[in-house]
């Protein structure tokens, strides 16, 4: 009874929120995506980064073990992509971003934190932030068919990945009023993430579904093999090998939806892929934590 009790404090309060985004959207009330997307992702995510760094401290060694165990998942994920995709002759720039980054952030934050709390959350956030820089630079341009530089130096992530840098490799703090001020709008993240989660998947135009299923399922699959391989080669931990897992479990991020409409690259087959394997990944989520808490 225990571990249902300590399941369900982690996946429940997760799928309620996705559920009320899908209320949401089922009942036909006006909600702005792209201004809740900007709002997190321009204000909300480096407040959360900067507080949480400020409530943890983890040590430098643990902290870079993390980063690249984080950074061994995402090469495997391109690799192993890659892979398949020539294999079956699909197009590399409407694919592999959707394939290379998972849904670390509306998903992969709030497990970790309720698994975890602010310890697995800091951890977390690294695998996030390696992740949402790597999706905003590398995933776009494969998408676009182009790289920018002048793009890496307008992600707001990256700025707050620099100060949390700072703060826990000088121990400087910020005042009280300015913590408060950092804590209280990164609080907005994990709430709104999941239900605009929720919101989007019904609002997603998808299309070619029998594709869609074996690539979204494979998503999850590698995710789930790559994590452990790799939290076996870097001999991972406690918290650190379970948050490396779950990270790397997640389905497709909904930001590869967003760039393949942006750039014409199969956007209906895309969305089924974030679909399918969401859906999915709320079936096998509870067996994987049973393997990793």
């Amino acid at each position: 009874m225990e571990i249902i009790s300590q399941l369900s404090g982690i996946v429940v309060p997760v799928f309620i929120c996705v559920a009320f985004g899908v209320l949401w959207a089922k009942v036909g009330t006006p909600f702005d995506t792209g201004l809740i997307t900007s709002l997190v992702y321009n204000i909300g995510v480096p407040c959360l980064i900067v507080a949480t760094f400020q409530k943890v401290t983890l040590d430098p060694d643990a902290m870079a073990e993390i980063a690249l165990a984080s950074l061994a998942c995402y090469v495997s994920f391109t690799l192993l992509a890659y892979l398949l995709i020539r294999a079956l002759r699909l197009e590399t720039a409407s694919y592999l971003p959707a394939l290379m980054f998972p849904l670390t952030g509306s998903m992969g934050l709030p497990v970790s934190y309720f698994a975890f709390g602010d310890p697995g959350l800091a951890l977390a956030i690294v695998y996030f932030a390696i992740g949402t820089i790597g999706s905003f630079t590398i995933g776009s341009a494969i998408a676009e068919g182009k790289f920018s530089l002048r793009g890496v130096f307008r992600i707001p992530v990256l700025y707050a990945v620099a100060i949390a840098l700072a703060m826990q490799l000088t121990g400087l703090r910020m005042p009280e009023w300015i913590f408060n001020t950092v804590d209280l709008l990164g609080g907005m993240v994990i709430p709104a993430q999941l239900v605009a989660l929720g919101f989007s998947l019904l609002q997603l135009r998808v299309g070619g579904m029998a594709r869609s299923a074996f690539l979204g399922v494979f998503r999850l699959a590698m995710g789930v093999a790559v994590g452990f391989f790799i939290a076996d080669l870097f001999d991972l931990t406690g918290a650190a090998r379970a948050i490396v897992i779950i990270q790397s479990a997640m389905p497709v991020a909904v930001s590869s939806y967003l760039f393949a409409e942006k750039f014409n690259r199969q956007p209906a087959e895309v969305a089924g892929m974030v679909v399918v394997s969401t859906a999915v990944s709320f079936v096998t989520l509870p067996f994987l934590l049973l393997l990793v808490l």
